[in-house]
């Protein structure tokens, strides 16, 4: 009886005791809560909300990753330091959504290094790009125009949006089996405009992930909570 008790203790010690541990006999050991009155919301909070920092908000992928400097390189000109951060990607996380357009610069800046970093690649490969200009050449905004008129509405603000009378998948709204990371750089640096024959999941259709690491239309998801497969053991 000692041992089944202590066990109990052990499991509901952590816990709000919202349900009771029984020794087996039928007696109960710890009695729940009674429920709250109706309408009446409970807050649990160990500290108070300024003892804390945001340190990712989650948003759209890869943002503050691709786009802003982490900590080490300069701060460049113009970007808000949000809540002491010492870089523009904690600045951003720091701060809030109806806040990141002062983040576009920034943004345009790393588009402009990107484009005229993967420019001769992109060339090579027969893929339309959607800069102009020659590789190593582009240094304005009116360079990669369209690529921020299909980035931009994207990314600010960096928030997950969700359009229910359209159909579902990043960029709106997200599946687990999204290829979200191949779309946004699709987005950034590829000419998607109807003519251009050339589509969002373009890269994601490039066979360059490693085996297993790809989602497959034979092998989707499952389709109930937690909605993710079984790991994968790797050789």
């Amino acid at each position: 009886m000692t041992s089944k008790r202590l066990a109990c203790l052990g499991l509901t010690a952590p816990l709000l005791l919202i349900t009771a541990c029984s020794d087996g006999g039928g007696s109960r050991l710890f009695e729940p809560p009674p429920p709250p009155p109706p309408d009446t919301f409970i807050e649990v909070r160990a500290n108070a909300a300024s003892d804390y920092a945001r340190v990712d908000r989650t948003g759209q992928p890869a943002v503050a990753t691709a786009l802003l400097r982490p900590g080490g390189q300069p701060i460049r000109d113009g970007v808000p330091i949000n809540g002491g951060a010492t870089n523009e990607r904690d600045s951003l996380n720091q701060g809030d959504p109806e806040n990141d357009g002062e983040f576009a610069g920034a943004f345009v800046g790393t588009l402009i290094v990107l484009n005229n970093a993967l420019a001769d690649d992109l060339d090579s490969l027969g893929l339309a790009r959607c800069s102009t200009g020659a590789p190593g050449s582009i240094n304005s905004a009116s360079q990669i125009a369209s690529c921020i008129d299909v980035a931009a509405p994207v990314v600010i603000p960096d928030v997950i949006t969700l359009n229910i009378s359209q159909p579902g998948g990043w960029p709106n709204g997200r599946h687990p089996d999204d290829p979200v990371v191949d779309r946004l750089l699709a987005a950034a640096l590829l000419d998607l405009s109807p003519g251009s024959g050339q589509g969002l999941d373009l890269f994601a259709g490039l066979p360059l992930n490693p085996p297993g690491n790809d989602a497959r239309a034979d092998d989707p998801s499952p389709p109930n909570f937690p909605y993710l497969r079984d790991p994968i053991e790797m050789p």
